[in-house]
C-alpha cells in the first residue's frame, strides 16, 4: 500500500525543516495567503528529485509571474511568496504559457505580456538557486508585423530552445523562434507556419539531432470547428525536414481541445487525443496516435483505445505516459454516461506498435457513478502508472491518487488513496515524474489560506510483485511471482530437506504485508506443506513461499 508521507530513512537525512506532511487534510503549501487568487499554474520537474512550479498572481492590481522551487523533501527553496520572475503589464486574460526544464535542470518558462504595448512573446530560463539565466527581464520574442499568443517550449538536445506560439494574422498562422543557451534568438525572424484557414496550438518536441517536430492543427474558419492535426519535423537549424507535413489523423479532435504530444523516445512522438465514436458520432472517443521519426503512423486513424458505443470518453491531464519500448503506454481515460452527469476511471495500455493489450474495452478501475471520480494527471511508475483523480461538489473537491498496474488493476486497498480532503475548490491538478520513488502532485486550491499546494506520493518505486534480485548470502535469490506473495529459490543443496529460514525484512516489507513487524521464522522444508506453518512450500520443497 502506498504511504503518503517521506520515508523515514529520507526524512532522517533531509533538513529538520522538510515540509511534507502526513495530514492530507492540511497538505504543503507552495504558496498560500489569504485572499490569494494564483491562476495559470504549471509545474515541471527540477534536479534532484524537486519540482518547479509557476503561477499568475494579482499584485498591486497586476498579474505578476511567481515561480517555486519545492526539494524532494517538501522544503521550499526561494521566498515563501516564490521568486517574482515578471511584473511587466499583463492582460487581463493570461491565455496559455509553458514551463519545461532543459537537461541541466533549468526552467524554462514562455508567456505573453504587454511590456510593449501589444500582447509578444517573452521567455525567461531560472537556475537552479533562482537567478534569471536570460536576464532580468527574460527574451522577448515580437512577431513582426502582428502579435504572439499561448507559446510552448522544447528544450533541444544541443542546448537550444524551440519556442512556437500562434500569431494574431488573420487567418492565423503559427511561429518558430530558435533560442541559444544565452538567450539570442538565432533566427533573424521567427518561421512561419500558414495555410489557408487557420492554424494553431502549436506544441514542439525535441528530437535527438537538436531539432524537434511540431505538431500542430488545421482549424477552419472558427476556432471551434473541428480541427485536423498535422505535425512536421525540423532540423536543428530550423528548416523543414519532412517533405511535407503529415496528418496525425483522419480522425478531427474538437475546437476546445489541446493536444500533449510525448516523445516516443526514438525521434517521434506519442500523442492521445479526443475525437468522435466511430460506432456513435454523438459521442466523443479517446484514440492514440504514434508519428514515427520518418513521418509514417501507426495508421491512418490510430489507435482507438476502448471500443465501447455506450458511454462518452475524455483524456486527462499529460493524456498519457510512455514506460518503456517494453510496456509500451498507459493511457488514463475519463468515461461517463451520455449525459456526462456520471464519471468513472478506465484505463488502456497499448504497445509501440499501436495495439491494445488490455482487451478491446479498457479497464474500467473505478465504476461510472453519480459524483464519481474525473482522472486529472498520470505519471509512470515502475510498474504501470498512478493517476490523479478529483471529485466532489461545488467547494467541496477533494484530490485521490489510483495505482494502477501494468493490466491496470489498482495496486492498493482501498484503490483510491486520499490526497487532499480539504472542501474547496481546486484548479490546474498535475503530477510530476517519478523520482526517487515520489510523484508530487500540485494543484491551486480556493480554501481559507488559498494558493498553490502540494502532496507527495512514495513508494511507487516499489513493485507489486518481485524483480529477480540476487541475495548478499548462501546462494539464495527472490524471483518473480505472479501469486500475490513472493517466491525465494534456495541453492540445489538446500533442495534436499535442509532446515531453512523464512524471513520478513524491512526490505522487501512494502512488497508484502507491510503491516508485519520485522520477523524471522523456521520451518523444515523438506515436509510438504503441513510441517510449513508460517511459511508454505511447494514443488516438493524446492520453493519456499513466505505466506505468514
Amino acid at each position: 500500500m502506498n504511504k503518503y508521507f517521506t520515508p523515514l530513512l529520507i526524512a532522517a537525512a533531509c533538513s529538520a525543516q522538510a515540509q511534507w506532511t502526513t495530514d492530507v487534510s492540511m497538505n504543503t503549501a507552495v504558496r498560500a495567503a489569504s485572499g490569494n487568487d494564483a491562476g495559470s499554474m504549471l509545474i515541471t520537474d527540477g534536479p534532484d528529485g524537486s519540482t518547479y512550479s509557476c503561477w499568475f498572481e494579482t499584485v498591486a492590481g497586476n498579474y505578476e509571474l511567481h515561480m517555486q522551487r519545492m526539494d524532494a523533501a517538501g522544503n521550499r527553496l526561494w521566498a515563501d511568496d516564490g521568486l517574482v520572475v515578471s511584473d511587466h503589464p499583463q492582460n487581463s486574460a493570461i491565455y496559455r504559457s509553458d514551463l519545461k526544464t532543459d537537461a541541466d535542470g533549468n526552467a524554462v518558462v514562455a508567456f505573453q505580456d504587454e511590456r510593449t504595448g501589444a500582447l509578444d512573446i517573452v521567455a525567461y530560463k531560472i537556475d537552479p538557486d533562482g537567478n534569471n539565466l536570460w536576464g532580468a527581464d527574460g527574451v522577448e520574442l515580437p512577431t513582426p508585423g502582428t502579435t504572439g499568443l499561448a507559446p510552448s517550449v522544447a528544450c533541444l538536445s544541443n542546448g537550444n530552445t524551440a519556442i512556437a506560439w500562434n500569431t494574431n494574422d488573420s487567418p492565423g498562422q503559427i511561429a518558430v523562434q530558435l533560442v541559444g543557451p544565452a538567450g539570442d534568438p538565432l533566427l533573424l525572424s521567427p518561421n512561419l507556419i500558414a495555410e489557408a484557414t487557420r492554424v494553431s496550438r502549436p506544441v514542439p518536441v525535441a528530437t535527438t539531432d537538436g531539432g524537434f517536430i511540431i505538431q500542430y492543427e488545421l482549424e477552419g474558419s472558427f476556432f471551434l470547428t473541428p480541427a485536423t492535426m498535422y505535425a512536421q519535423r525540423y532540423d536543428a537549424a530550423g528548416f523543414p525536414v519532412w517533405t511535407a507535413p503529415v496528418v496525425v489523423s483522419t480522425q478531427t479532435i474538437p475546437g476546445f481541445f489541446f493536444p500533449a504530444p510525448v516523445a516516443d523516445g526514438q525521434d517521434g512522438i506519442y500523442l492521445a487525443f479526443d475525437s468522435s465514436n466511430p460506432d456513435n458520432p454523438s459521442f466523443t472517443d479517446v484514440f492514440v496516435q504514434r508519428v514515427r521519426g520518418d513521418g509514417s503512423l501507426w495508421s491512418a486513424t490510430g489507435t482507438r483505445m476502448d471500443n465501447d458505443a455506450g458511454i462518452q470518453k475524455f483524456t486527462a491531464g499529460k493524456k498519457l505516459v510512455w514506460l518503456n519500448d517494453a510496456a509500451g503506454l498507459m493511457v488514463p481515460i475519463q468515461g461517463t454516461d451520455g449525459a456526462q452527469g456520471q464519471s468513472g476511471l478506465l484505463v488502456q495500455r497499448v504497445d509501440t506498435a499501436g495495439v491494445r493489450q488490455l482487451g478491446d474495452q479498457a479497464v474500467p478501475v473505478i465504476l461510472i457513478a453519480p459524483n464519481g471520480p474525473v482522472p486529472a494527471d498520470i505519471s509512470a511508475t515502475v510498474d504501470g502508472a498512478v493517476i490523479v483523480t478529483y471529485q466532489g461538489a461545488f467547494g467541496q473537491e477533494h484530490i485521490a491518487s489510483t495505482r494502477v498496474d501494468l493490466n491496470g488493476l489498482p495496486v492498493d486497498v482501498p484503490a483510491q488513496m486520499d490526497l487532499s480532503t480539504v472542501n474547496s475548490n481546486k484548479g490546474d491538478i498535475q503530477s510530476s515524474g517519478l523520482s526517487n520513488g515520489q510523484v508530487v502532485v500540485v494543484w491551486e486550491d480556493d480554501r481559507a489560506l488559498a494558493g498553490v499546494y502540494a502532496q507527495n506520493i512514495t513508494g511507487l518505486d516499489i513493485i507489486s510483485g518481485i524483480q529477480p534480485v540476487e541475495a548478499a548470502t548462501n546462494g539464495f535469490s527472490l524471483q518473480q511471482n505472479p501469486a500475490q506473495t513472493p517466491v525465494l529459490l534456495l541453492p540445489l543443496d538446500l533442495q534436499q530437506g535442509s532446515r531453512s529460514q523464512c524471513t520478513m525484512h524491512k526490505a522487501i516489507k512494502y512488497m508484502h504485508k507491510p503491516h508485519l513487524p520485522w520477523t524471522v521464522w523456521s520451518c523444515p522444508c523438506w515436509a510438504f506443506p503441513a510441517a510449513c506453518i508460517p511459511c508454505g512450500c511447494s514443488a516438493m520443497g524446492r520453493r519456499l513461499r513466505c505466506v505468514g
